[in-house]
This record gives structure tokens, sequence and C-alpha cells, in this order.
């Protein structure tokens, strides 16, 4: 008898379209769809002995249907579909600032023409003037661009089954938009043809379709975020999130999404990032799950009543009470070693010399051992060469001999080693440190119980289910991945602001206006590499301008203090520079003065007909009146200001809808508010955020990040900032 392996590849995207807009601030399903999905079905196909899992993230699979349907068209393929020469200089900056977002070492280097247009941009981009570098990109160079980008992300399986992708890179050079639009075309046609692909393979027993919760998210945290506290009992936690309601939720929608996709309800399951608790077994089982997979470290945890001589992780054990069924939960602990091997270290290996090496090890576990070897089966393949085709190729082809025989967990028997108390834990590190503990993950906590718990006091709501969906979608686990110091990406700023979207689609979904503060970014400033050029400075004297929507000269303004962003050139969140390109304010002794000035790509009619929204906040001074009816410490304050056409007041309105000041709009937008009908006195410290929105959406904000610190100035002010 020979060692049986248990391969399971996760498919995972997190749910990138807007909520309010549907559409995907970010290209990764579609990139993915001519790689990674493509090229594992294609390599099980070419081997018809091997056997495999397919975890599917449900929240791919809507995206992907979304796509396929082109109900959802990203920002990249939006671009990528007009002519070269209908794109404006921000757009063009967009494009040569996300084309290059694969491997250069693979898929940028090796291609002449590739390398020509990188080093034509420049490398490092923190360094770089968009705006200025796409003075140098013909529209030729940006057809080629946009033409490369696409092909790098095509996999072995494309470039071997698509003509036009082989004509294409054997040509390099001279693309036309018509041949751009039918590459474009190819990858949809492409993407069509996964879930056909991997139906076939289930329908054959060559492999087992399982999914994870519907949005991926931490299940434990879901059921009660304090069960933190087992593997990491000196966490400061947020206050407590628990509504097992919605972890039961999420099982019970994945399930049934993949059912509707695939045709057959999955029997087993990935728990998002590996993560399981004892909850989390009972209600895997209550809810028709038969087995699972985590990684051995949370085994290693575990308490354990019965087992073989085997390595603990070299064989199935069963865990939680007895089902009705007659069954306890089944579960396999991924060997960390070798799924790490995999996912970190083979891609700069000889294909055939890892593939030997996997085998071999897999083979020294013993004839009764069954090793699990689980891992993410898209993002390692963009760091293979030839996509990963030469490695499981070796690896498919050796499983088809005797030595190792790949199995499924649904054709194996029910596990006899017995678990009593399952570990509380993720894959990594064995507990949740990644989205839980961290002051910005706790903060992201924090705004998402409120709105959960708002939520449950609106079950009676017409709308109630659109909301609860959007209160799914902020329950993904991806959300707090990226908050905290442990992962970097230049993407932070668009992960911060779906999830923050997602908590406000609740709100809005209600009928309620979304807290002001849910437009502030969780993270800090340093994650978003467009700000470390961002300028700051604080008032020095008293002003008095005209509030008429016009500048009359330097000395107007001099003094005032001034908010003047990075660059966002391409990102997602705000198109080109935004709408403004920087945020003047100061004081007289009664009044605070804010001027905003237009960002010449945008124009003043960029702010025409918005709203602007001013958010105060400031710790409340001994004695001082409150703000509102609340006594907390922390007071918050809104006022609004709805931008009308040149010449027109502009009435700015608190919260109770009582005048607080006005403003004009012009060249520029400007406004003067009271202190004493903000609740303001010398000497008072004030957080402030100026937004702007047109139907809702954000459409810029100053600062980009944080808030900026006001000192409200009294009469010793200009005395102690005089200079020469």
């Amino acid at each position: 008898m020979s060692a049986r392996a248990v391969f399971l590849w996760h498919l995972h995207q997190p749910e990138y379209r807007d909520p309010q807009s549907g559409q995907p601030l970010l290209p990764w399903v579609r990139l993915h769809s001519t790689r990674a999905y493509t090229d594992m079905a294609a390599a099980f196909e070419k081997w018809p002995q091997a056997r495999g899992v397919a975890n599917w993230a449900p929240s791919l699979l809507l995206q992907l249907d979304a796509y396929v349907q082109g109900r959802a068209v990203d920002r990249d393929e939006e671009l990528a579909r007009r002519p070269a020469s209908a794109l404006a200089p921000a757009e063009r900056a967009h494009v040569i600032k996300e084309s290059f977002s694969i491997d250069w070492d693979l898929w940028v280097k090796p291609v002449p023409r590739y390398a020509e247009l990188l080093a034509r941009r420049g490398q490092d981009v923190r360094n770089v003037d968009l705006l200025r570098a796409q003075q140098a990109f013909s529209e030729q160079d940006l057809v080629d661009l946009q033409v490369h980008f696409m092909l790098g992300w095509m996999g072995f399986a494309a470039r071997r089954e698509e003509p036009l992708v082989a004509e294409l890179l054997a040509r390099e050079r001279g693309f036309t938009h018509e041949e751009k639009i039918a590459l474009l075309d190819t990858q949809k046609r492409i993407a069509a043809r996964i879930v056909p692909r991997w139906k076939a393979l289930s329908e054959r027993g060559q492999v087992e379709l399982t999914c994870s919760p519907l949005y991926h998210p931490i299940l434990p945290l879901l059921i009660d975020s304090d069960c933190a506290r087992r593997a990491m009992p000196e966490a400061k936690l947020p206050p407590r999130f628990a509504w097992p309601q919605d972890a039961r939720a999420q099982v019970t929608r994945g399930l049934a999404l993949s059912e509707k996709t695939f045709g057959t309800r999955p029997v087993g399951m990935w728990p998002s990032e590996g993560s399981v608790s004892p909850e989390v077994v009972e209600l895997l089982a209550a809810c028709g799950v038969r087995w699972c997979a985590t990684d051995q470290g949370n085994l290693e945890r575990s308490v354990r009543e019965t087992g073989s001589q085997t390595p603990l992780h070299h064989q199935a054990w069963s865990a939680g009470s007895l089902q009705a069924g007659g069954n306890r939960l089944a579960m396999y602990f991924r060997d960390r070693d070798l799924s790490d091997a995999i996912g970190f270290r083979y891609a700069r290996s000889e294909p055939e010399a890892a593939a030997q090496e996997l085998v071999r090890r897999i083979a020294s576990a013993g004839d009764s051992a069954t090793v699990t070897i689980a891992l993410d089966g898209e993002n390692p393949w963009e760091h293979y060469p030839r996509s990963g085709e030469g490695f499981l190729d070796a690896l498919y082809a050796r499983l088809s001999r005797d030595e190792v025989v790949s199995t499924l967990p649904r054709d194996l028997p029910a596990p006899t080693a017995r678990i009593s108390r399952v570990h509380s834990g993720s894959w990594i590190d064995s507990n949740y440190r990644i989205w839980i503990g961290h002051p910005e993950d706790n903060a992201a906590w924090t705004l998402l119980g409120e709105a959960r718990a708002l939520l449950e006091q609106h079950r009676d709501s017409k709308q109630f289910e659109l909301a609860y969906e959007a209160i799914l979608a902020a329950e993904g686990s991806d959300w707090f991945w990226w908050y905290g110091d442990d992962f970097t990406t230049d993407n932070a700023p668009e992960f911060d602001s779906l999830f923050r979207r997602n908590v406000a689609q609740v709100y809005r979904h209600l009928g309620l206006p979304p807290p002001e503060k849910l437009g502030r970014p969780i993270i800090s400033p340093h994650k978003d590499k467009t700000q470390a050029t961002a300028v700051v400075l604080a008032p020095r004297r008293l002003i008095s301008p005209v509030i008429d929507g016009f500048s009359h000269g330097f000395y107007e303004w001099s003094g005032a203090g001034l908010v003047r962003p990075g660059s966002t050139v391409g990102g997602s969140m705000y198109q080109g520079q935004g709408a403004f390109t920087q945020l003047w304010f100061g004081f007289s002794l009664t009044e605070l003065f804010l001027r905003l000035d237009p960002s010449p790509g945008a124009g003043i009619e960029a702010a025409r007909g918005g709203e602007l929204r001013l958010l105060f906040t400031r710790v409340r001074p001994p004695g001082a009146l409150p703000w509102g009816e609340s006594l907390a410490e922390v007071e918050e304050k809104t006022v609004r200001m709805r931008i009308e056409r040149e010449g027109r007041e502009c009435v700015a309105l608190d919260e109770r809808s009582l005048r607080c000041g006005a403003g004009r709009c012009g060249a520029i937008v400007e406004l003067s508010l009271s202190q004493g009908a903000l609740g303001i006195a010398p000497g008072d410290k004030v957080g402030l955020l100026v937004r702007l929105l047109r139907e809702d959406v954000e459409v810029d904000r100053l600062p980009r990040y944080g808030e900026l610190e006001l000192l409200v100035p009294d009469r010793s002010f200009e005395r102690e900032h005089w200079q020469v």
C-alpha cells in the first residue's frame, strides 16, 4: 500500500466590487482567470489519474459570474476598451502605473518591448511623476503596454489553446486597438470556460469541489471575537462581536452558491484561513459538512483522546459531538512544510527535482499515512516559470504511478483517531493575530459591530436582506488581513475603502445616513505611498479673506494653513488627482475660513453640485458645553454645505439644520464658519476632515489620512507667531 496524499488547492479572491457602483476596484478576478483558474484545471485534464480538491471562495464565484455575464467591468478593462487617443492624461497615467503589476523577472524583463516600456516609465513608481511620465508614451506605446499586461497574465493553457495569444506573443509590438479588443474578448471567453471545465473534472471523479464560507470570514471571530483570547490571552481586543447566526449564514450561503454553480453540494470545506474552534467544528457538522481542513499547528495544540503511532498530522482525525447521521466531523491537517515548499520555495527549483523531492517526502511518511497538502491555488503560479506547468506536470506524472496515491477526502473511510477539544486558531501561528488585536483591526471590528447591532434593530425593514448582504461582505477576512503591520500592499487604500464602503452600505440600505467616521481611513498614512509627498503647514497669522469663490492675490490667504496631499494618480479611490489639489485653512478671532483649490484636470465642475461634509472632532474641554446630547468625552459634529453654481450663496448647516456659516463657488470654493455656531472657543484643539460627496459617493477627501489638527487661536496668536 502506498502513502496517500490529499492535495487541496484554495482558489480565492475577496469581493472587489464597489457596493454602490458595482465596478470592481481591482482587476484580479479577470487576470487570474487566464492563468491559475484555467491552468489548474488544464493540468488535471492532462493527467486523469491525479486527484485533488479545488476549494472555491464563493466571493470569487460571484465575481467570476458577474465578469463573464458582463455585469462587472474593472477600471483597467474599461480603459483598455477605449482607444488610446481617447484617454485623458490622468487615465494615461493610470495605465502606465498599473500595467506592470506582475512579476517583472518572469513576465516583463524577458520581453524586450515590455522591458523597454518599464524602463521608460521608471521602476520605482514612488519617484515617478506619472502625469509627466505619461507624456513620453505615444498612443502605440500605450496600446502595446496594455496588451503586454494582459499577455503577461496568460497562463500556459491560454498560450497553448488560444491562437491569438500565441500570435501576439510572437510579434511583441505594433499591436492595434482592434487586436487589444480581441484579446479582452479572449480573456472573457477563457473565463467563461472555467466553471464548465471544473464541473467536468468533478463529474468524472477526478476532483472534489469544496468551498469556504460565502465572503471568506474568520468564522470563530464571528461566533465570538473574545475566543481570540484562548490563544492570545494578552491581546487587546475590540468590543465583543458575537453573531453566531452570521457565521451560520456565511457557511450555508456559501454551500448553496457552490451547489448552484457546480451542480453538487460540497461535503468538505476549507474554513477561511484554516480558522477553527470548537464552536466552528459543531457549526460545520450541523450544516452538513462532513470534513474540513486546517493547519497542523492547530492539531498539535488540540486535546487528543486517541490516535495511532503515525505522525499526528499524517492521518485524519474526528472531532465534535456525534451528529444525528452517526458521524463526527473529519478533520485533515495540512503538512505545513510541504505546503509552504510549493507556495514559496519550489518556484526557484528545477521542476523535476522539486516534484521528485515532494513525492519522496510524502512517501517517507509511511504506507498508512494520509498527508494533506493545502495552499493557495492561484498566487504561487505567477512566480513559477511557465506559470508552474513544468512542476505540475512532473508532480501529477509521479502521482500517476504507485509511489504515492493522490486521493480525495470524500473517498476515505471515517477516521479512528479522535480529538476531544479542537484548538482555536488559524493556519498562521495557530491564533488570529492577523485579523484582530492591532489598533487598525480593532477599529474596523468596532465599526462593523456598531453597524451589525443597528441592523438587528431593523429586522422588519424591507431592505433588511440587502443590508445583511453588505454586513456579510464586510465580515470578510481580507479587509482585516491588510490592517495592522503584518502585511503590505500597494492597494491598501482600496482595501480600506472597500471595507468602509460595505459598512456604510448597511446604513444606506436602511435609509440612514452613514456615520461620518466611516469616511475616515483606518490605515496609517505610511501605507499609501502617494502620501510620502504630502504637505501640511500650520497657520501663522490671522486672516480675513473675501468669501466670493475667487482669489484676490497672494496676500489674501497669506499666513493660512495648507494641506497639499500626495499625488493619487492611478489610484482607484480617487481618479486622477482628485477634485482638489489643496486645502487652505485659517482663522480670524470669530471665524474659521476654508478654501479648496480645484485640480487642473478635474476643474471646478467636479465640485459643483456636490456636497461638502466637514467632520469636526474634539475631546471636550473641562467646563465646555457639549456639542450634542451625548456626554461622551470624544465629540463629533458634522457640517454640510451643498456647492451651488457660481454667484449663489452656499449655506453651511449643522446636524440640527442650523446655519453655522456660508460659502461660494467660483474659480475656487471658499467658506466661512462661525466659531460660536460651531461651539468652539480659543484654546480648543479640534480635528477636521473635509469630504466632497456626489450622490452620496465620496469624490475627494482632505487630508487623505487622519484629520487636521486645529488649534483655535486667541488674541496672542499673531504675537506668538510673528516673524520678520
